[in-house]
């Protein structure tokens, strides 16, 4: 199994080669670290202009690679890949191609605060057309050196509509020898209906849906393969932000979102889905969505 992890010189992608060294540790992928620079035109100039310039983007990306190797050290076997690209969206799409890759991994933007995500132009594409699991890396994310993939959580909605995210959660879970953990939340205001119809009727409202929550749950780990080792939350909160950070996250944890049904053999992000992207505190993996899902 190939990983491909995208690098740039910035703590975009630092964050995102910690993130490949958190799932290649354990020896079970093998990442390809790729920068890509954009492409040269395609015929020659008199003043050698189109050589200055293809030389200039060798270098930087020579020298961006030989960061990258020096960041992840021996610690790591890693493969390092400079494309040269119409986009760095499109280089990376082929080269998730060309390796069969199963998995792509991308830094935040500098927009957003530390420990959270922000989408730039080039995730902004990804995250709306990739056809493989993409995991995002908080801005700064930066575990301890040795720390390994340690538990997979997945967010889920229900049986049928978190199908895609279930497998992907678990097929990572299995892949790399971890626990698997079920999340639904209950993202609610502080004040879902006027004061007179009270807040006996929210408590009660809130416990249908925890009951509901915790059936589907239930059927879910039902079907999950005999080998994996899985346990089910439920959590509450007034925003998705404040809900994920209700939960005990382990060192080394991710998390395992589904794209939205629009995205069908792609990704393609929902209003809820875009809301946990940006706040979850760990990397977090956003799945294709599975026909018909």
């Amino acid at each position: 199994m190939r990983y491909v992890v995208a690098y740039s010189a910035d703590s975009g992608g630092r964050a995102a080669l910690a993130v490949g060294r958190l799932f290649a540790l354990d020896g079970v992928v093998r990442p390809a670290v790729a920068t890509i620079t954009p492409t040269t035109w395609g015929y020659p100039s008199a003043a050698r202009v189109d050589a200055e310039y293809a030389e200039f983007l060798g270098s930087h990306a020579a020298q961006a690679l030989a960061e990258a190797r020096q960041i992840l050290g021996d610690d790591v076997d890693a493969e390092y890949v400079a494309r040269a690209a119409r986009s760095t969206s499109e280089g990376l799409l082929e080269l998730i191609e060309e390796l069969d890759a199963g998995l792509l991994v991308l830094g935040s933007a500098r927009g957003s605060p530390v420990g959270r995500f922000a989408t730039g132009s080039v995730t902004g594409k990804l995250l709306h057309g990739a056809p493989v699991p993409v995991a995002l890396a908080p801005r700064g994310y930066r575990p301890a050196r040795r720390t390994r993939l340690a538990r997979v959580s997945c967010g889920f909605v229900g049986v049928d509509y978190s199908a895609a995210a279930v497998t992907t959660a678990a097929d990572l879970a299995l892949r790399h020898k971890v626990p698997l953990r079920l999340v639904t939340g209950v993202v609610r205001d502080r004040q879902m209906y006027p004061a007179l119809a009270g807040w006996q009727s929210e408590r009660q409202i809130e416990e249908v849906w925890r009951g509901e929550a915790a059936q589907e749950q239930a059927a879910a780990l039902a079907g999950l393969p005999p080998e994996a080792e899985a346990t089910a939350e439920i959590v509450d909160g007034t925003s998705w932000e404040d809900a994920l950070d209700t939960l005990h996250w382990e060192e080394g944890e991710i998390l395992v979102i589904g794209s939205s049904r629009l995205g069908v053999g792609r990704i393609f992000l929902g209003s809820n889905a875009s809301k946990i992207v940006h706040g979850a505190p760990v990397p977090t993996v956003v799945a294709p969505g599975a026909p018909g899902a």
